[in-house]
């Protein structure tokens, strides 16, 4: 039995190797070494508080976190490997503050020790890093577009005011202001609405990074939207000019006329802005007072210029011109004699009256004697000279001219009046006849 096992020893192994090769070429054939690229693998980023807890950041640069992997496997194992077995990382306690780089390091959650080889197109991760900065920034909020025709913006605000911003300081100093966007095409009544937070560089140019941290991405906006109507401004003014002085009654103000804008029932009854005269102190001026007024001082309660690029300031002239003397004569039967006792008449002496006037020489031209009508006051002329009683005779009592706005009586004139007792002298008139 033994001879048997033993003869042709020699041909026997051999043909066991022989059969072995066969196996082996035989499996190859049918399960070949091939590969796969797997595009657009992520890279892992380990232990990033490596860099993070000195104070710095990093940056990603040249997209190097995304690579294509290339596998090497027996046909059999690569099929059953997808995108997802492919594992990248790279870990940042590797990298030297100074490096500009870290090696990627590649394997799979699946077979990895069945693979033949596995590469990247990328071997390193490509990062800059550079010291952290922190920095806070008020929130601006910037409309886009008009309110409706008849309507402005009032009072525009966030419901928070601050945000912070952490990222590489590169980064950070870009960041000029801070800003909120809102459109208010068309609107006619107060929105609140939550805005997307924007940052922007000195020249207006949008700052993004993917490594800038905000402390918010979105804030509350309220936008108040106001009711505009437009009123003329009322003056008037206080003291007397100069003497030979009077004022025309003209006052004039460059704009003449605001844009105010309020809610609905703080404008409404709004028809005009009143300037008191105290503002306005003509006292002593020999010509036309010109000045500036500030009128945000005057505006009622819960309104407001509605043009942002007015500052509410206006050029205000009064007008005062010198004054032309005059004279002016009326007949005595346009004299009315007023207060006589009971039982008195009386008649002026003589048969015309010049009176002497003066005021602004467009009130003097427009004098007519034919429309002015004098008055002596009988019982004023009792009172001043302290008498109970009046008696027939003459005497000399102060005559008042109705004189129209602007003129003026230069000074007082006296005339004569003949007082008669009214019975004798209709007794005497009628023995005359």
């Amino acid at each position: 039995m033994k001879k048997k096992l033993t003869a042709n020893l020699g041909l026997k192994i051999l043909a066991v190797l022989f059969s072995v090769v066969i196996w082996f070429i035989v499996i190859n054939i049918n399960d070949p070494v091939d590969k796969v690229v797997f595009r657009k693998i992520p890279v892992e980023i380990l232990n990033e508080d490596a860099v993070t807890s000195q104070g710095k950041v990093y940056e990603i640069l040249d997209g190097t976190n995304v690579i294509d992997v290339t596998v090497w496997a027996k046909r059999s194992v690569l099929d059953t490997l997808s995108a997802d077995n492919i594992i990248a990382t790279a870990d940042m306690q590797e990298i030297n503050l100074m490096d500009t780089m870290v090696r990627i390091k590649l394997s799979t959650n699946k077979y990895n020790e069945k693979l033949d080889n596995i590469t990247s197109s990328t071997e390193n991760l490509l990062v800059s890093i550079e010291d952290m900065k922190r920095e806070q920034f008020v929130i601006e909020a910037n409309t886009i577009g008009e309110p409706a025709e008849g309507y402005v913006l009032g009072n525009i605000s966030t419901e928070q005011n601050l945000i912070s911003l952490t990222g590489p300081e590169s980064v950070v100093s870009q960041v000029d202001r801070v800003a909120v966007p809102v459109n208010v095409s068309g609107l006619s009544q107060d929105i609140r609405t939550d805005a997307t937070i924007k940052l922007y560089d000195a020249d207006g140019n949008p700052v993004e990074n993917k490594n800038l941290k905000k402390s918010l991405e979105q804030v509350k906006v309220n936008i108040e939207i106001l009711q505009t109507k437009r009123v003329p401004l009322s003056f008037a003014s206080t003291g007397q000019p100069a003497e030979g002085y009077a004022l025309t009654g003209v006052i004039e103000s460059v704009p003449s006329t605001v844009l105010i804008a309020g809610k609905g029932n703080a404008i409404k009854n709004v028809s005009q802005i009143d300037i008191p005269d105290t503002a306005l102190n003509v006292t002593g001026y020999v010509g036309n007072m010109t000045t500036h007024l500030d009128l945000k001082k005057y505006l009622p309660d819960n309104v407001t210029f509605a043009d942002d690029a007015f500052d509410g300031r206006v050029n205000v002239t009064v007008q005062i011109e010198k004054e032309e003397a005059s004279q002016i004569t009326i007949d005595a039967e346009d004299v009315l004699i007023r207060g006589l006792p009971t039982g008195l008449e009386g008649e002026l002496a003589e048969e015309s009256v010049t009176v002497p006037v003066r005021g602004l020489a467009a009130h003097i031209e427009a004098l007519s004697a034919a429309e002015i009508i004098g008055r002596v006051d009988a019982e004023e002329f009792m009172t001043r000279n302290g008498l109970t009683q009046l008696l027939p005779g003459e005497y000399e009592m102060s005559l008042v001219l109705n004189l129209p706005e602007g003129v003026r009586q230069e000074r007082e004139i006296t005339v004569t009046v003949a007082v008669a007792d009214r019975i004798e002298e209709e007794m005497q008139e009628e023995m005359e006849e």
